[in-house]
């Protein structure tokens, strides 16, 4: 992918330029270390104890990259930097989200080298491999960190510790996001910062080592520095699929609950050849359906149908009652309650899970 030849804050300098381009082409060697540890883990699926998550490999991959980091902030970058310069590239970092994410790295960069803590890595996604596992690591969310690491301050009496601006960048937009992810948007932003320190292929403009490998791509996956992250491209999915009425001939609902104070409605999706797929969807967003001209039908205790409207109050309604107060049948069997609950929290984090319920949707199998 071209780049443009000057960037926000070219490096003039030619020792730290030296310096630089090494540590870049360092970073992007490390990203793909990363990359490829979180696909060749020892993650087992066991009898007795379900999925053993393995992450080691891949703390120990990330060690030199955080190091590549911060050299590229401090040493690269703001050592080139002098007089107004450095305070624009300071206000650029803590107000840039790429930016952000460097200073949040410091946390973990002095974590890893200065404290008697380990930074364990956060996994609740993997996706099969072949034979094997696929870890989709996140770092932890600040305040699950160990005391020591937050504990760890720079006052007015010690400057050994780490900045007020490193702890809350770390919290707004490190912790708990995916690792992977995170070390792309730190390259992203050196990137802009000089473009010139960046190796690329011999005889073109496109960046070494750059796309990454699709291993096992399910539904996004971030695999270029040029490229949207995931929640950011999530978003963007969200907004688009809520624009789009679901799939099939019309949704049936079946059962009600509420989470966290909104009312949420749980059914199925009626598809072709009868198939029925479940759906979770809350109140306002069945309300756009219905002016989008597609139908619900709300399934009563006794297993007739009635059509869902909108009256006249902007309400939702079958059969003339409010469908908060409307007698749907009660769980017997799976799916229970919970689960139905699980499915919608699931929804609510994941647009891509949310798009596929609503465009080609969740088996009734699940």
């Amino acid at each position: 992918m071209t780049q443009t030849s000057i960037g926000l804050f070219p490096v003039s300098v030619s020792d730290r330029q030296a310096k630089g381009r090494q540590k870049m082409h360092g970073l992007a060697l490390y990203i793909t270390h990363i990359w490829e540890a979180a696909a060749s883990t020892d993650t087992v699926l066991c009898r007795e104890h379900g999925l053993e998550v393995d992450s080691e490999r891949i703390a120990l991959e990330i060690a030199p990259a955080l190091a590549a980091i911060r050299t590229l902030d401090l040493e690269v970058i703001r050592g080139s930097l002098g007089g107004s310069a450095a305070r624009r590239y300071l206000d650029l970092q803590k107000d840039d989200p790429q930016g952000q994410v460097v200073l949040g790295m410091v946390l973990a960069r002095n974590a890893d080298i200065h404290l008697p803590a380990t930074l364990d890595l956060h996994v609740d996604r993997v996706v099969g491999e072949g034979e094997g596992f696929r870890v989709m690591p996140t770092w932890l969310p600040y305040d699950e960190l160990p005391a020591v690491v937050r504990a760890n301050r720079r006052t007015q009496s010690s400057r050994n510790g780490t900045s007020e601006n490193s702890h809350n960048a770390y919290r707004d937009v490190v912790g708990g996001h995916l690792v992977i992810e995170t070390f792309l948007d730190a390259f992203a932003f050196f990137l802009r910062c000089d473009p010139a320190l960046a190796r690329r292929r011999a005889g073109t403009e496109d960046l070494a080592y750059f796309p990454l490998p699709a291993y096992t791509i399910h539904d996004y996956e971030r695999l270029h520095p040029d490229q949207p992250n995931r929640a950011d491209l999530g978003a963007e999915v969200r907004r688009l699929t809520e624009d789009v009425p679901p799939s099939g001939s019309g949704r049936e609902i079946l059962h009600r609950l509420v989470a966290d104070g909104a009312v949420v409605y749980c059914g199925y999706t009626v598809e072709s050849f009868g198939l029925r797929r479940a759906f979770t969807e809350a109140a306002p967003q069945i309300m756009r359906d219905l002016r989008a001209g597609y139908p619900y039908s709300a399934v009563s205790a006794d297993g007739t149908h009635q059509t869902v409207v909108a009256n006249e109050n902007g309400r939702l309604t079958a059969e003339g009652i409010a469908l908060e107060d409307y007698s749907f049948p009660q769980p017997r069997r799976h799916p229970l309650p919970e689960t139905w609950l699980t499915w919608w929290e699931l929804t609510l984090k994941d647009p891509f899970w949310y798009r596929k319920q609503r465009l080609s949707g969740v088996s009734r199998s699940l």
